[in-house]
């Protein structure tokens, strides 16, 4: 194909404009990447434009790895805090005032994709997240004769964190207007169903790079007793029961440790927990970026590693014995869409214990490919952590066919098919 052709396949090809609150910053940061990397691989197939939030030290309009980033400044810099570092909802319950940003936050979006609406010829708009980004690009549309259709894809904390007549009847207005509504778990369907709306609802799950990314690698030596938990620190994670657990574990097992890799609002109440039940340490990625499984181990010890860059979490999944995944169902409702790490930890071949939440069996067959416990009941999940650190074939035979069944399901390959499918149908609809 020479340069011409190109730029005519290119110009042809379908425009979709994604709204998101939770995207990268920089190169490197440590926010969620899963919008992120949709929308790389969607960019093979369309033309991929984003909406996200502002905040200081990101430039405005970039183009990020062939994206078109758009970014809205809703508050002078030093102001802007209800976005990124923890999430909008942990924000606002740790300190309501925050609140007050909101409909700033909300305006700012609106006015962004309103002008991008009147720039660009877009087939399509992706809202991640029905509130707030799905009602903002419903609201942006007001008055347009042609409006462009709108798939809403929802994450969990949206619909399980956001209670109340309220927001029921805001989630049933924006997807009375929406084209279609896909979520990431089937628990997630069945709440929709049972709230009574009707938009066709897909069951697609966000995926993960399984076949370069987090893979197993036979150089790496796995621990004999290394129990690791990754994710942000908030209520809904779990890891205070993970830590009451790791005390009982230790006291069968000395030579155990515990690693935790992340960071969120509740890391100081968190590691002032586990010091009363083991000695703590604390590294920091940032300060020593070297492979973590290259460490010695410290037997008995819990070590919190703050947050890590992405592409170096294989390293951990690699090296630990077994993943933890102590997920609850948060005093606000908020809970697991999904639970991506346990489809990171599969692919490096690393066990997986987890809560037994509706959402979570999308991923764990229970004695297949994982190991499920009660929520909030730490001396069940220290039996099943005891049990799989003190059996070598169970870990075998669990990560064997944990690793086959995440590639079939959860590989970006089929996951963004099927998101092309979903599109491709809501872009041969008008509203």
């Amino acid at each position: 194909m020479g340069a011409l052709e190109a730029r005519r396949a290119f110009s042809e090809r379908k425009r979709v404009l994604v709204l998101t609150s939770t995207f990268p910053r920089w190169p490197g940061d440590f926010e969620p990447r899963f919008v992120y990397d949709l929308c790389l691989k969607l960019a093979e197939s369309f033309e991929i434009h984003v909406v996200a939030p502002h905040t200081y030290g990101t430039e405005r309009v970039i183009n990020l790895n062939g994206l078109h980033v758009h970014r809205f400044q809703y508050l002078p810099e030093q102001w802007q805090s209800l976005a990124y570092e923890g999430g909008i909802l942990t924000k606002l319950r740790r300190n309501p005032l925050i609140a007050l940003q909101v409909p700033f936050f909300l305006g700012s979006q609106i006015l962004l994709v309103r002008r991008l609406l009147r720039r660009f010829s877009f087939d399509a708009l992706h809202a991640h997240w029905i509130l707030p980004q799905g009602l903002c690009a419903v609201l942006a549309q007001a008055g347009r004769r042609h409006k462009v259709p709108v798939l809403c894809t929802s994450h969990g904390g949206d619909l399980f964190g956001l209670r109340g007549p309220l927001f029921d009847a805001l989630r049933r207005w924006v997807l009375s207007r929406s084209a279609a509504l896909s979520v990431v778990s089937r628990a997630m369907a069945e709440k929709m169903r049972t709230s009574g709306i009707a938009t066709p609802c897909h069951v697609i799950p966000m995926g993960t790079d399984l076949k370069t990314l987090f893979t197993p690698d036979p150089r790496t030596p796995r621990r004999t007793a290394t129990v690791l938990f990754v994710g942000r620190l908030v209520e809904k994670k779990g890891v205070r029961y993970l830590i009451e657990a790791f005390g009982r574990v230790r006291r069968r097992f000395p030579e155990a440790e515990l690693w935790i890799v992340g960071s969120g609002p509740d890391k100081a109440a968190l590691k002032k927990e586990a010091a009363s039940i083991a000695p703590v340490r604390s590294l920091n990625w940032r300060e020593r970026p070297i492979p973590w499984a290259d460490y010695p181990a410290f037997p008995g010890t819990i070590t919190f590693f703050g947050p890590v860059p992405h592409c170096h979490l294989p390293g951990f999944y690699r090296a630990a014995t077994v993943t933890v995944v102590p997920s609850v169902v948060a005093q606000s409702g908020d809970q697991e869409g999904l639970g991506l790490v346990l489809v990171e930890a599969m692919g490096c071949g690393c066990p997986v214990i987890a809560s037994d939440l509706a959402a979570i069996r999308d991923v764990v067959r229970p004695g297949e490919t994982g190991l499920l416990v009660p929520p909030k009941e730490s001396r069940a999940l220290a039996e099943a952590i005891g049990t799989t650190l003190n059996q070598p074939a169970l870990r075998q035979r669990l990560s064997a066919n944990a690793r086959q069944w995440a590639l079939e399901a959860f590989d970006w390959t089929t996951i963004k098919e099927k998101y092309e499918t979903i599109l491709t149908e809501v872009m041969q609809r008008t509203r």
